[in-house]
């Protein structure tokens, strides 16, 4: 009794229901829902790039599939965000930079450590006193990097100094190049590879195991069958040579003939 009056207030709760009511409520949600898509969508892609005509399409995307185009701006976006990849090459600069004293001598090569001021295997300078301000610096500088010194002339033929123009210039020149390595992740410490390679690495690599496989065992097959025709044709050889037997090889049998001979007559 219990069961069935579950169900028939279950049935009477779907009855009472307003069906227009509650159509409206679940349009609204999912409308709301998808202007969460696009709005999130706009803002993680301005994260990860910063085309806007990228962002108007990933947009695009999620305004006409809805959920499909959410997935598929999923797989195409860039695995990482700007703040990411600055992140990452700027660690591995601070990591160059603490690693900068470590290297090899240029005369012997042997390995140099940090704070070496001459090499331990063949004794050549790498680091000299400044006379101005007497702290050690690498003696191929042409300044000193503490005090602007001069250490030594500079070399025939070496350019001037730019002016202020050729300097803009530069500066805009590297800010656009930058902007180029981030968006596609050439930098200069890490190279990123998006999911449609990726993707197509995973397909084709084990397809090129399995070519690489059917190949070595047709070439197995082939030394098999190679083989198995020089035998051959080494037997062939050896029935159809004749076969000269000459008095020297038995001479026991040639005696015992010359014997039998002799008692004949």
């Amino acid at each position: 009794m219990g069961l069935e009056k579950i169900i028939l207030s279950f049935f009477d709760f779907v009855g009472s229901l307003d069906f227009n009511m509650f159509g409206f409520i679940l349009g609204l949600v999912l409308v709301v829902f998808w202007l969460f898509i696009i709005g999130w969508v706009w803002v993680d892609s301005g994260e990860r790039t910063s085309k806007r005509g990228l962002r108007v399409g990933y947009v695009l995307l999620s305004v006409f599939l809805n959920i499909p185009g959410l997935i598929i701006y999923l797989i195409i976006r860039p695995s990482e965000t700007i703040e990411e990849i600055y992140w990452a090459d700027l660690e591995r600069r601070y990591l160059k930079y603490e690693t900068a004293d470590l290297g090899d001598c240029p005369k012997c090569g042997s390995q140099l450590f940090p704070g070496y001021v001459h090499c331990t295997n063949c004794g050549y300078t790498i680091k000299a006193r400044c006379p101005k301000c007497n702290i050690l610096v690498n003696k191929d500088h042409k300044y000193c990097e503490f005090c602007g010194f001069q250490l030594r002339e500079r070399a025939v033929g070496e350019e001037k100094y730019p002016d202020v123009k050729v300097m803009e210039k530069q500066i805009t020149a590297t800010k656009e190049h930058a902007v180029e390595t981030v968006e596609s992740k050439r930098t200069r410490y890490k190279t990123g590879h998006s999911f449609v390679v990726k993707l197509g690495n995973a397909i084709l690599t084990p397809l090129l195991s399995l070519k690489k496989e059917i190949q070595l065992k047709k070439d197995d097959l082939l030394e098999k069958v190679n083989k198995k025709e020089e035998k051959e044709e080494v037997k062939q050889s050896i029935t159809n040579q004749p076969v000269n037997v000459s008095k020297k090889e038995y001479p026991k049998q040639n005696q015992k003939k010359k014997k039998k001979k002799k008692k004949k007559r």
